[in-house]
């Protein structure tokens, strides 16, 4: 790898090399190949894979009409009507006072519904929370690195899924801003969701109830820092339009500029903690994105407002400090600033003297820039591991890593290979750099792992995503239900280690943010060394295992749980149950409830409910921990001759994934015997007393739960999960999701691999899976 050998040259470090454990047979030396493990150097591959983690994060009413991933439909569709009004004690409403609500309640609900817009944009991680300086920056990020090297996307196909993405950003920034008639923003929304709120749950988006209070930046709260990145992400976006969609680019740089103006004009502040983002994402300045932005709008206007407002905040000297992430800019302005002093060389001067520096100081921005992409290559901007991978932090070395070779192959691009900081390095040195370090990360390492989820055989496969992961708890060690395809995970630390475990939000962690210079990276190194051999993988992404519950909808719920019995010496005794609800549902229910179904038949008298039999709710988590919500307990109905069932509702509440329990005692103490072992419901659900638990000392009770396949679940009345006393199970409907994946798969006639999945959607009954099949199947979209 070139990246080691210039490493070992650059540092002295001959033993790097030398010291290395033993390559396996299979291994190549040759200097552009790997040094530990061989492996699929396709950055057109690479390029397709990294956008995709942005389907998996895609937030608000428009998910299923843009993202390219089945699991993934609408969510949070309730961003779109967030009440508005100041925050109450259950943090449903806004950061906005009363008197501000009053004045500008038009332009914030124009439609005078009582509620405020701020749906779509992309979660943040593997929560939920949509926060403002990592999205912006994200969204900044990823349209950069379109418009650097929007030749490679459209080489590879990609162009069109970049422009999705990059849409998706812009249309959430323009609906969070908020102007008076004259065009002013009077308000800019730069949160929506809590950190603390939201990190209390492990479920999929589709279903979250959570409140999400949203947070606006106002003359009085100003967070410069939200406003100037996200007109940054705008103003790039004229770019990346103005050829194919004119109008749609007059819209971002009209709405850029009105961000731009704001934060220009209001006193300049970071982001404070206690104003959304609390410890998650602390600001430390707001000058680097005020000048990238007002970078890009020079660059785009020429007006020479935009430099004078930004002059005096510029860090000449920051670049080689650190590297390009969403707290630090510093490395974005120095390209966008060298790129003006290219058209306009005055600007060196006029920021020499705007920073008071002497008059017989140089500037030259990109030379500067060249001093930072040298300290990545050193490790002088962080440490350089055992393996010879810059590393600059254990929480997200990976998105470090990324976002300093999209640094250097964007400065490369420009300066044509050229390092104006030390010449004598030799042509395209920082691509090269770039390169070896991408193989680093795809594999070529010395554990062999892809740090890129699903790219090759040995990638992280446990990432710190809720979604993807189909699971509960992020402590559940069982596989993952969805591939989380092209996420970047945490990475490496300094000692070339790492941990693949879903619960580890260290090693594990998947972000917009670490993906953002990733993508551009990516394109970047297919720009510079990418060749009609590199293709992007043919009907991505591959089709998941499926099975009934896959294809359809109908039973997608089911309970998971336990028991221990109390059996007396007469007879008697009662069973105690523990039940949690879960899916796999992409829609949310608040119309949950649960049917245990039990026998009678040992009574004496086996003629109803005796007076003495037990029915209580020891343990309700629901009414414990959530305001005014509560689980109801039927008495016992009769179900058919001496059937009986309790039923347990949770009014106006989404319980299915909650992990909030509810626990249950039936049975009787005295007067009649009890026997559990003729109930529908009892059977399969696991004993704790054959297990060697104690019932009594179970705290959570989440990881020793399992499926209890004849306790059944029902959505407003309808049964969605398990199976009724008289071998009743859930109607199977075409799941919404599918449908859609189906059709889409049927009208471009994608063929089914799986004669069984195909015998399926023949619908017309003629032997083949065609477009006359897709017309049937439209039909049926059109019903839901």
């Amino acid at each position: 790898m070139k990246f080691k050998k210039m490493a070992a040259a650059l540092l002295g470090a001959v033993t790097l090399v030398t010291s290395l454990p033993a390559l396996p047979a299979a291994a190549k030396t040759t200097p552009n190949k790997a040094d530990y493990y061989e492996v699929d150097a396709n950055w057109a591959k690479l390029l397709q894979y990294s956008m995709y983690f942005y389907d998996a994060n895609m937030c608000g009413t428009d998910v299923s009409e843009n993202n390219l991933l089945p699991w993934r439909g609408d969510c949070h569709t309730y961003d779109a009507k967030v009440p508005l009004q100041p925050m109450d004690e259950q943090e449903n409403g806004t950061n906005l006072s009363a008197a501000f609500i009053k004045q500008y309640k038009s332009i914030l609900d124009p439609d005078g519904d009582g509620f405020v817009d701020v749906s779509g944009g992309f979660h943040d991680a593997g929560d939920h929370v949509k926060f403002g300086l990592p999205e912006a920056y994200a969204g900044s990020t990823v349209s950069w690195g379109y418009y650097e090297f929007r030749d490679a996307y459209k080489a590879t196909g990609q162009d069109k899924h970049a422009e999705t993405i990059c849409r998706y950003f812009c249309d959430y920034f323009m609906r969070s801003t908020f102007r008076d008639k004259n065009g002013d923003v009077i308000a800019f929304c730069y949160q929506v969701g809590d950190g603390d709120i939201d990190h209390s749950y492990w479920q999929s988006p589709e279903i979250d109830a959570m409140a999400r209070p949203a947070y606006f930046a106002t003359a009085d709260i100003p967070t410069t820092d939200d406003v100037a990145e996200s007109a940054a992400c705008l103003a790039i976006n004229y770019y990346n339009f103005k050829d194919t969609d004119p109008k749609y680019a007059a819209q971002c740089l009209d709405y850029a500029k009105a961000l731009f103006a704001f934060a220009a004009k209001n006193e300049k502040v970071v982001g404070q903690g206690a104003d959304g983002p609390k410890s998650y994402y602390t600001s430390s300045k707001w000058e680097d994105d005020f000048c990238f932005a007002a970078g890009w709008l020079y660059l785009i206007t020429e007006d020479h407002w935009y430099l004078e407002q930004a002059l005096p905040y510029v860090d000449y000297y920051a670049p080689p400090g650190y590297v390009l992430c969403w707290n630090d800019m510093w490395n974005g302005v120095g390209i966008v600033w060298g790129r003006i002093q290219d058209i306009y060389p005055e600007v060196c001067e006029e920021c020499r003297v705007a920073i008071g520096r002497g008059p017989y100081e140089v500037l030259n921005f990109w030379e500067m820039e060249a001093k930072a992409c040298n300290a990545f290559v050193t490790g002088e901007a962080g440490e350089i591991t055992p393996a010879g991978y810059f590393w600059l932090n254990t929480w997200g070395s990976a998105r470090y890593n990324t976002a300093a070779q999209f640094t250097c192959l964007v400065y490369d691009k420009y300066q044509k290979g050229k390092d104006l900081y030390d010449p004598s390095h030799p042509a395209y040195y920082f691509s090269d750099w770039a390169l070896g370090q991408m193989e680093y990360l795809i594999g070529d390492n010395p554990i062999g792992r892809s740090y890129v989820v699903g790219y090759g055989d040995n990638a992280a496969k446990f990432p710190h995503h809720r979604a993807a992961s189909g699971l509960t708890m992020a402590e559940d060690p069982a596989d993952h239900k969805h591939v989380l395809w092209g996420a970047l995970v945490g990475g490496p630390d300094n000692k070339d280690q790492h941990n693949d475990v879903t619960k580890d939000w260290i090693y594990n962690e998947v972000t917009i943010d670490y993906n953002a210079a990733f993508v551009g990276a990516a394109a970047g190194l297919y720009a510079r060394y990418g060749n009609k051999t590199m293709q992007p993988e043919a009907d991505f992404p591959p089709a998941e295992k499926q099975d009934d519950t896959a294809l359809f909808s109908g039973n997608d719920f089911w309970v998971s749980g336990y028991c221990s019995e109390k059996p007396e010496s007469t007879g008697a005794g009662v069973t105690r149950l523990t039940f949690f609800v879960n899916t796999d549902s992409l829609e949310k229910h608040d119309d949950i409830s649960i049917r245990y179904y039990f026998s009678i038949k040992e009574f004496e008298k086996n003629t109803g409910i005796p007076a003495n039999f037990v029915l209580e709710k020891p343990y309700d988590q629901v009414q414990t921990e959530v305001t005014d919500r509560a689980a109801t307990v039927s008495k016992p109905i009769q179900y058919k001759d001496d059937i009986y069932y309790i039923e347990v509702k949770w009014p106006d509440y989404a319980i299915a994934n909650s992990n909030k329990k509810i626990q249950l005692i039936l049975g009787v103490y005295f007067g009649d015997n009890w026997d559990p072992t003729n109930d529908w419901s009892h059977q399969g659900i696991k004993d704790l007393d054959e297990a060697g638990e104690d019932y009594d000392n179970i705290v959570s009770g989440v990881e020793l739960a399992e499926k209890c396949p004849y306790v059944c679940v029902y959505a407003d009345g309808k049964l969605v999960g398990g199976t009724e006393p008289d071998g009743t199970t859930p109607v199977k409907s075409y799941s919404v999701a599918h449908l859609i994946r189906l059709y889409q798969d049927l009208i471009h006639f994608k063929p089914f691999t799986d004669k069984a999945t195909a015998d399926k959607f023949d619908f017309n009954g003629d032997g083949n899976v065609d477009i006359f099949d897709a017309a049937l199947l439209k039909r049926e979209l059109l019903k839901k």
